[in-house]
């Protein structure tokens, strides 16, 4: 009987996918359209009606989160027989593989696994007997370079003749680490695909073997799978074995991982003969937002057509919103947060999506400020992220603190933290000195930099020039200010220049929204002093609460992938933000069409409410002023929202006439006088302090003196 009504609860086209059995089947499932639950019917169907013994059955997914839903939800529908069922995610199939038959490799059934931690050891190790520092290369970005590589089938011949002088030291830590780990019989992640695609590959026998354990093999998440993936799953394959993968092009997020859309696209013409079923009926979002999502995905051309609809009626439309300036955008959007859960919805139904991790800065801030309860989900605070902690220690470090202040003492937590970052080649043994004649003397170790004594004359001569650049910007400061100040740090101590040699672009950016947080504390008091910010940043994140999962949620799009929230806002919808720049820049169509694949997922993971909002003002992150994303264009609703809302924004306010040589009052900048004009762009000559500006003459804050 359960049988019966397991089929009975599909659709026509989900119960299509569940029952073809004798072509393969290319399952095109929209956002919340039932994939999971259609998946696991389809395997029941096959063990109770189709009589397939359910250790034939093989099932790949790509987390250990989905495989572990898999198991608990077919359970539920067959019982006992689900534990025979082999889900498995790709690298555990791998391992399982690589443990029976590795040794025709040269393997042993031992072999060991590289976490993350064992490769970054390893890189660390290699690094140091190669007199590498953390300035030249970062071991990260050494294993992102060589999973890159080994994803694209990159070996370390063509990597060395590809690197030019860019990369020659990744090149050459990529060969090392691979002597290293064959020399151990390790393998890591990217491993485990690679070598269990060579075995299946140049070991008939085995292959064989392995295709004959399997009648009909499933893939979850198939937008997502590299070539390499792929290729493993084919190698599974006898000329009888039934494939079914689920997918949605629409959702394909992780190109830069390696993932290929073309995979899915293109599967009918690997397997033949194949059937395509689309799953477009929703079970999550209401209609207004599903027509905004189609709308926007339309817009692709790599892509399978499909148009998401639902049977439910109503719903309230997709809400918009434009704020004048930075700081406008997370009050608007913690006012409305408020409002909703007036309405009775939880806090933990209500989510925050953005693109990049620095954008939640302000809403950290607001929603402490008016006391929303939020947490970071897959990602850390603001302030606790490594650089904005570093250069806070570089700020504390340019306090002016009296002599018998006890603040004196807390200054040595700052240079224990950044008196070798970026490397100066102040070990650890030099600092435990300092400490100690600090100790000696009763002072604080800064204080020991400005006369140290017993060093090696190198290491004075790096202490010296530490200390100097620490006063030479406390001189800044007092002449020029904070954000003149900001700007001289990141560059004179490296910082920056560190960041940029390691194309660390997402903690370049924690920085510079750093430099937006001091800015927006300087608008809301003048004569604020870095004393007085920095004891506001302590107390805040003294008052950091644990993170609950009852709160809001705050999260890249990215993270948010195969969740909803009855509230979705998505911020920060300006173009060199979303879509990023570099996509805008540098990546042409194919870069903007996933990202507007990373909006489409953004704005289907709302159940009931979506609201998207952009701001106005100058971005020190984009170093220019912000216009609405390219995408919100695309969104007919928009336009019609955006007729209702200009006469509030900053940038239709009534046009002055302005010529060269005109004086002008920027809200910010103080006065200056017009040098030339180009259209509403105009370069305005201010202070000596500020220096000459590219200014749009439509922006609010500026206007005749």
């Amino acid at each position: 009987m359960q049988k019966i009504n397991l089929l009975n609860t599909l659709n026509d086209p989900q119960y299509l996918a569940a029952t073809t059995i004798n072509e393969h089947v290319r399952i095109i499932a929209g956002a919340g359209s039932g994939k999971t639950r259609v998946l696991m019917v389809r395997i029941a169907y096959l063990i109770n009606e189709v009589g397939i013994l359910p250790w034939r059955i093989l099932a790949i997914t790509f987390t250990n989160k989905a495989a572990n839903e898999m198991k608990e939800r077919l359970e539920g529908m067959i019982g006992d027989l689900a534990h025979d069922v082999k889900i498995s995610t790709i690298h555990s199939l791998c391992v399982r593989i690589l443990r029976e038959d590795g040794h025709a490799l040269g393997y042993p059934k031992s072999f060991t696994i590289l976490d993350p931690d064992d490769q970054k050891s390893i890189i660390r190790r290699l690094m140091k007997e190669n007199n590498l520092s953390k300035d030249e290369v970062k071991p990260s970005a050494v294993i992102n370079y060589i999973s890159n590589n080994k994803s694209s089938d990159v070996s370390v011949e063509k990597a060395k003749l590809m690197a030019g002088r860019y990369h020659k030291n990744e090149a050459l830590l990529y060969e090392q680490y691979e002597n290293t780990r064959k020399e151990m019989k390790a393998m890591d992640f990217d491993d485990l695909l690679r070598e269990t695609d060579r075995l299946l590959k140049t070991e008939p026998e085995i292959r064989k073997k392995w295709q004959n354990r399997y009648d009909f093999i499933h893939v979850d998440e198939f937008q997502d799978v590299d070539p390499i993936q792929y290729s493993v799953v084919k190698q599974l394959c006898a000329p009888d074995t039934r494939v079914c993968v689920v997918g949605d092009p629409d959702q394909t997020i992780y190109t830069w991982r390696g993932a290929s859309v073309d995979l899915i696209l293109k599967f009918d013409r690997d397997y033949i003969p194949c059937q395509t079923v689309i799953l477009n009926e929703n079970y999550r979002s209401t209609k207004p937002i599903l027509e905004a999502s189609n709308q926007l995905i339309a817009n692709n051309s790599d892509r399978i057509k499909k148009d998401l609809f639902t049977n439910q009626e109503g719903g309230e439309e997709v809400q918009y919103h434009e704020a004048l300036e930075d700081g406008d955008e997370p009050l608007f959007v913690a006012k409305k947060i408020v409002d909703f859960h007036k309405q009775g919805i939880p806090y933990k139904e209500m989510a925050i999506l953005y693109r990049s991790n620095y954008i939640s800065r302000s809403f950290e801030k607001t929603f402490r400020a008016v006391g929303l309860p939020y947490r970071i989900y897959g990602g850390i605070r603001f302030y606790e992220r490594q650089e904005v902690k570093d250069i806070l220690s570089y700020l504390r470090l340019c306090t002016i603190v009296d002599d018998d202040d006890p603040e004196r003492f807390a200054l040595d937590l700052a240079i224990q933290r950044i008196i070798n970052v970026p490397k100066r080649s102040i070990g650890a043994k030099t600092i435990e000195k300092i400490q100690q004649q600090a100790a000696l003397e009763h002072i604080n170790m800064y204080d020991v930099l400005s006369h140290p004594e017993g060093f090696a004359k190198s290491t004075t001569a790096k202490l010296v020039k530490f200390y100097d650049m620490i006063e030479d910007l406390k001189r800044i400061r007092e002449t020029s200010g904070l954000l003149v100040m900001f700007d001289a740090l990141i560059q004179k101590s490296g910082y920056q220049e560190m960041l940029e040699k390691t194309n660390e672009n997402d903690r370049l950016d924690n920085i510079l929204e750093l430099r937006s947080d001091i800015e927006d504390a300087i608008k809301e008091d003048p004569n604020i002093t870095l004393e007085q910010y920095l004891q506001d940043i302590s107390l805040f994140t003294d008052k950091q609460q644990e993170e609950t999962i009852g709160g809001i949620t705050l999260m890249t799009v990215h993270a948010a992938k195969g969740l909803e929230f009855d509230v979705v806002f998505v911020a920060s919808l300006n173009d060199g933000i979303f879509p990023s720049g570099r996509a805008i820049d540098d990546g042409g169509k194919t870069a903007l069409e996933e990202e507007r694949r990373l909006l489409y997922v953004a704005m289907t993971r709302a159940k009931k409410y979506l609201v998207l909002t952009w701001s106005n003002g100058y971005s020190y992150v984009l170093n220019t002023f912000k216009t609405p994303s390219r995408f919100l264009m695309e969104l007919p609703a928009f336009e019609k929202e955006k007729g209702k809302q200009e006469t509030k924004t900053a940038f239709k306010k009534k046009k002055e006439k302005y010529r060269n040589g005109d004086m002008v009052e920027h809200d910010q900048f103080g006065q200056g006088v017009i040098v030339s004009i180009d259209h509403d762009m105009a370069m305005i000559a201010f202070s000596h302090k500020i220096g000459v500006k590219k200014i749009n003459l439509s922006y609010h804050g500026i206007h005749k003196a």
